[in-house]
């Protein structure tokens, strides 16, 4: 049994950047919304059970705790306008919608992992966002680029980055998130980051033994100082890039499966927008 959990907001972010411009009749742009729901009606076809995580407002309970975290203001209106229109016609497809409010559609999809992590079914998390790389456990928990058409797993989050899944929020914390609005700690890139966390596993213990590995690395004393610096907002960024396991979704696997299309507010839909959809059970 699998459950594919979808990435809303990476889904329709892709759709905008890799589909052609669509304009309806009354002039609103929906090219990435027809991407969006191709790729919704393409998984329909091969798994049984899906849920797509959507944080349309942008803004979270993060943004409260550091200013430049990302918001609206970065986002493109064009596509902001269609995350409403996603949203509506995921549930006409019949798909569990996760709509994310205070939290990000990656909290939602951390939420689903955790929650459904002692049941016998393998998650399958479509996106690329570093981000949900922390919820990668193999052989129960995976991630599948929709646009290199892999998988990604342990091993290549060891290959990529030289950390484990665990490690990625201390590693976010270390080195940054440009896409998340954060910008890490000055001097530490990716090889820094790795080696120290590949002897001391976290930021804590690097905190705690600043003393010992200055000496070791290079560049290391100008580092340590970067880090006695900022040692609180190492701390915070860890936090920003921690996700969230106890936002409220459907805690039973039944509660995940499809449904079949709602034709006829499906119709009424695709005319309104001028899709021109294949509707199909």
């Amino acid at each position: 049994m699998e459950l594919y959990l979808v990435d809303g907001t990476y889904e329709l972010y892709r759709a905008h950047f890799g589909y052609p411009s669509r304009v309806s009749s009354k002039g609103v742009e929906v090219g990435a919304l027809k991407g969006y729901i191709n790729h919704l009606q393409s998984l329909k076809k091969n798994y049984k059970f899906i849920a797509v995580a959507f944080d349309h407002t942008v803004e979270s309970f993060r943004n409260k705790m550091y200013p430049g975290y990302k918001s609206s203001r970065d986002s493109d209106q064009i596509i902001l306008n269609q995350f409403p229109l996603a949203e509506e016609v995921t549930k006409y497809l019949g798909i569990k919608l996760l709509s994310m409010k205070k939290f990000e559609a990656d909290d939602a999809i951390a939420s689903v992992c955790f929650t459904l992590k002692d049941e016998k079914i393998k998650i399958i998390i479509g996106s690329l966002d570093k981000d949900l790389m922390q919820c990668i456990r193999d052989g129960h928990i995976q991630m599948y680029s929709t646009r290199y058409k892999k998988y990604i797993t342990s091993n290549y989050v060891y290959e990529k980055f030289g950390i484990y899944p665990f490690q990625v929020p201390d590693f976010l914390a270390l080195v940054g998130d440009v896409s998340d609005g954060f910008p890490g700690i000055k001097g530490v890139g990716i090889k820094t980051a790795s080696t120290l966390l590949e002897k001391y596993k976290n930021i804590e213990n690097i905190i705690s033994n600043i003393d010992k590995w200055k000496h070791e690395i290079r560049s290391g004393e100008k580092i340590s100082e970067y880090i006695k610096n900022d040692i609180q907002l190492l701390k915070l960024f860890k936090k920003l890039a921690t996700l969230r396991t106890d936002v409220n979704v459907p805690r039973k696997v039944i509660e995940y499966q499809t449904m079949t299309n709602n034709k006829t507010k499906l119709k009424m839909f695709s005319d309104l927008y001028s899709l021109n959809l294949n509707i199909q059970d």
